[in-house]
């Protein structure tokens, strides 16, 4: 993606539905652009261990316990069908009480299943 304006980047995601935070940079506003989809996130909880399934993005719950928000994404649909999580419902903003849990910078690298030569899905 081209450099481009602070402005102009929280202006492509208000339009795509992605929530901006404030006081975000560039950096943010592009990852989010990157790997958001517009909608509700993601809570889960961890229901069995997340090694079952070795190399997968389940690997980044970690704490049986808590209760994790995750944006729309691709990720999020990953983890959903692992079958290895509790699918607790679905918000546009994390609770209080959640962990939000990010997409990594490094996803398309991590787990390239599904996208093309330009990282993007």
């Amino acid at each position: 993606m081209a450099k481009t304006s602070k402005a102009s980047l929280a202006k492509a995601c208000h339009e795509a539905g992605i929530p901006v935070p404030v006081g975000a940079d560039a950096d943010t506003l592009r990852h989010r652009l990157r790997y958001w989809w517009a909608g509700k996130g993601w809570l889960f909880r961890l229901a069995r261990p997340a090694n079952r399934k070795g190399s997968h993005p389940v690997g980044l719950l970690t704490e049986w316990e808590t209760v994790y928000w995750i944006p729309d994404s691709r990720m999020a649909k990953m983890i959903a069908e692992s079958r290895l999580v509790f699918i607790l419902g679905r918000t546009l903003t994390p609770p209080k009480d959640a962990k939000l849990l990010d997409i990594p910078k490094d996803f398309s690298k991590t787990w390239p299943i599904g996208e093309n030569n330009d990282g993007e899905y």
